[in-house]
């Protein structure tokens, strides 16, 4: 006597045997694994620690800290990748993909994403070293120059509502302090190398003169006195990468800045907002 098995039978059959292989053969499924950022995607990156204070947001770029602990203020938005060993959320606050070993804060928390120590090379953030120049570079209160070439300088000094251009290509300082409402802005790219510290005044501006452009400009900046090495005033405006990895690195409260910044430490002040355009 001849059995057939029935079409839709056989074809049903098929299904499970092909479904049983591949539960009992897991090791055949492409692997699903997630990648930490590399450096030149991260917007803003401490060595030692950094915090985004409360409605602060980050609106493209990743935000981690190598050693130390992340911390998220209150209802503050950071829309990429959050990446450090400890994480501490607040209140309200989002993130997207969580890179940790342990997550605290208010419930509901991220889940963490497991990731191998450490988040970033350490020898891609040895400081550069800086030579200044022995002359000063003063602009007075509310004037402004033409388009300076490169070269060195000892200080550096925009008064308050002052315009300084810089042409482009390599340029170092002792230290630089823009006044007040004052701006210094690269017409083309530009490389900046500071021995000691930058101070952006409030409401001042530094960096490319086209926000857009803000990839093309990289301030170098050597200080490790104990003192912050770069601190923007409050509603000052950055379009640049600072790199600042022995110094720590302020954003006062209400800034807009676009570009990158890599301190020891770095803190983002409330209400500020950070677009991410490295120039590493």
């Amino acid at each position: 006597m001849n059995f057939r098995t029935p079409t839709g039978s056989r074809v049903r059959w098929a299904a499970l045997v092909t479904l049983l292989e591949l539960v009992i053969a897991p090791g055949e499924l492409p692997a699903q694994t997630a990648t930490t950022p590399e450096l030149s995607s991260y917007a803003v990156l401490g060595i030692a620690g950094v915090t985004v204070l409360a409605e602060s947001r980050v609106t493209f770029g990743a935000v981690g800290s190598i050693e130390g602990t992340l911390r998220i203020g209150r209802e503050a938005r950071l829309s990429n990748v959050a990446a450090a060993p400890t994480v501490r959320v607040g209140a309200a606050s989002h993130t997207g993909t969580v890179f940790c070993h342990l997550v605290s804060g208010p419930p509901p928390l991220p889940s963490c994403t497991a990731f191998i120590d450490p988040l970033v090379d350490p020898m891609l953030l040895t400081p550069v070293t800086v030579v200044p120049g022995a002359s000063d570079l003063r602009l007075p209160a509310h004037t402004g120059t033409e388009p300076i070439p490169a070269g060195s300088f000892r200080d550096v000094r925009v008064g308050a509502g002052s315009v300084l251009q810089l042409a482009g290509g390599a340029y170092a300082a002792r230290s630089l302090r823009v006044g007040r409402r004052a701006q210094v802005v690269c017409a083309t790219d530009c490389r900046i190398g500071v021995l000691g510290s930058v101070r952006v005044g409030r409401a001042a501006t530094l960096g490319a003169a086209s926000p857009a452009r803000a990839n093309s400009v990289r301030l170098d900046i050597a200080s490790s006195d104990g003192l912050p090495a770069f601190v923007a005033r409050r509603r000052a405006r950055v379009s640049a990468t600072i790199f600042a990895p022995a110094g720590d690195v302020l954003l006062a409260a209400h800034g807009a800045h676009r570009g990158a910044f890599v301190g020891r430490t770095v803190v983002v002040g409330p209400g500020t907002t950070v677009r991410g355009d490295s120039a590493l």
